[in-house]
């Protein structure tokens, strides 16, 4: 695989990480070449679609971007008689000059064979690429949905994989026990009542807001109520809540605090009833790690160099990976038939290097993504990986420490 040619046949995760890259991708004209082909398509007739297209990209005036539109249907061009017929899920082609030099070209492609199918084919040609239908496949929907109330304040959110997020923030102008003077106490707790009784309709109608779509797709999960006093209670005991939301109710928790800063205080404390949700089990991973490190028990290594060693001893039980970490293993073999492995940003990854041995130049092989690397290595020792997410507070904090660790099945130091 060369620089300029990456063919993908990807998960949810190497796919997210591609879109990063090409997100950033901005073309000075209409010159970055998106296409997708849905399985089942006749590759013969697009090939004959992208001759047409180059021959029609003798009309744009610009001499660069018109060379530079050619040359990334070129390339599309190549791959595609290079296919009988696309893989069962279809592919994707991106290709542009993706080069900051003005006059000095270079055009690269990317070939994509995504985890979900292509739903129809479509070309664009434009100073970004098209990459809507890959991001609606990174997208998990289903949600929990959140709510957190005390007679102050509220707020409304859901947990959709590893992130927590606001959907409403609600103030209430619910008076407090001591009554108004010159109001009879019968009177103002009349008028307490009403005030209570007029918010928590408005909590409930803000919920339905949020929820009632996702419920009748079947994708809320779960709906989990919490916050301090008897609030909660009342929005769930009295009704408030529009029966299709009441049905899906799966925990009512008491906190110590409301408002937008109690939505992942009730995740916290709502762990048994949403054990399934991955940042449940991510924020479990991490703590534990972190636990061990604590304890000096040795059953917690990090930095790429340690953990790459106890996976290799196989004393490794789950490897934790940060998403966002960035780091590739690069390959390079010399005339001598001496290898060597480097671990780098892929940004920083040379095409040649020195030899050790004798000092020949060594040639680049291949690229890895490091979760490819050890997620290959984990399957062979019988080991876990893990992706975490750094949408919740333990994946900043694993982050913050390098974004590799492992929790570990015995001590090797």
């Amino acid at each position: 695989m060369t620089d300029d040619e990456n063919q993908v046949g990807m998960n949810k995760y190497q796919l997210k990480k591609l879109l990063k890259e090409l997100e950033d991708i901005r073309g000075r004209n209409t010159e970055l070449v998106s296409l997708y082909i849905p399985a089942g398509y006749d590759m013969s007739k697009i090939s004959e679609f992208i001759t047409s297209e180059q021959s029609e990209a003798e009309n744009i005036k610009s001499k660069h971007t018109r060379t530079n539109v050619q040359d990334a249907l070129g390339k599309i061009g190549r791959k595609v008689s290079e296919e009988h017929e696309p893989p069962e899920n279809g592919v994707a082609f991106f290709a542009g000059n993706v080069s900051e030099t003005e006059g000095r070209p270079d055009i690269k492609i990317w070939e994509v064979v995504p985890p979900q199918p292509i739903e129809s084919r479509h070309y664009r040609c434009d100073k970004e690429f098209v990459l809507e239908p890959l991001q609606e496949m990174i997208v998990d929907d289903r949600v929990y949905g959140l709510i957190v109330a005390d007679k102050n304040n509220a707020a409304i959110g859901y947990l959709q994989g590893s992130s927590i997020k606001t959907v409403y923030t609600l103030e209430s102008n619910v008076p407090g026990k001591t009554k108004a003077g010159g109001q009879s106490a019968q009177r103002f707790s009349r008028l307490r009542d009403e005030m209570l009784k007029t918010f928590l309709d408005e909590i409930a109608e803000k919920s339905k807001n949020a929820f009632m779509k996702k419920a009748r797709e079947d994708k809320l999960l779960g709906l989990i109520i919490g916050g301090p006093g008897f609030v909660k209670d009342k929005l769930v005991d009295d009704d408030h809540l529009h029966q299709e939301l009441q049905d899906k109710i799966v925990a009512t928790k008491s906190l110590d605090v409301s408002g937008e800063a109690g939505l992942s205080r009730l995740v916290d404390k709502a762990e048994e009833s949403i054990e399934d949700s991955q940042v449940v089990k991510e924020r479990n991973l991490v703590n534990e790690f972190f636990d061990n490190l604590n304890k000096e028990n040795g059953k917690s290594e990090y930095g790429l160099e340690q953990v790459e060693e106890a996976l290799k001893m196989g004393a490794v039980e789950t490897v934790l990976i940060s998403e966002d970490v960035n780091i590739y293993r690069a390959k390079y073999n010399c005339p001598q038939g001496h290898e060597k492995e480097v671990f780098e940003e892929k940004p920083e990854i040379a095409d040649s290097i020195e030899c050790d041995e004798c000092s020949e130049a060594m040639q680049l092989e291949d690229i890895g993504d490091i979760i490819d690397v050890f997620g290959e290595k984990a399957e062979e020792m019988s080991s876990e990986l893990e992706i975490i997410s750094t949408d919740h507070e333990e994946g900043k904090r694993l982050m913050n420490l390098g974004g590799i660790a492992a929790i570990m099945r015995y001590r090797i130091r």
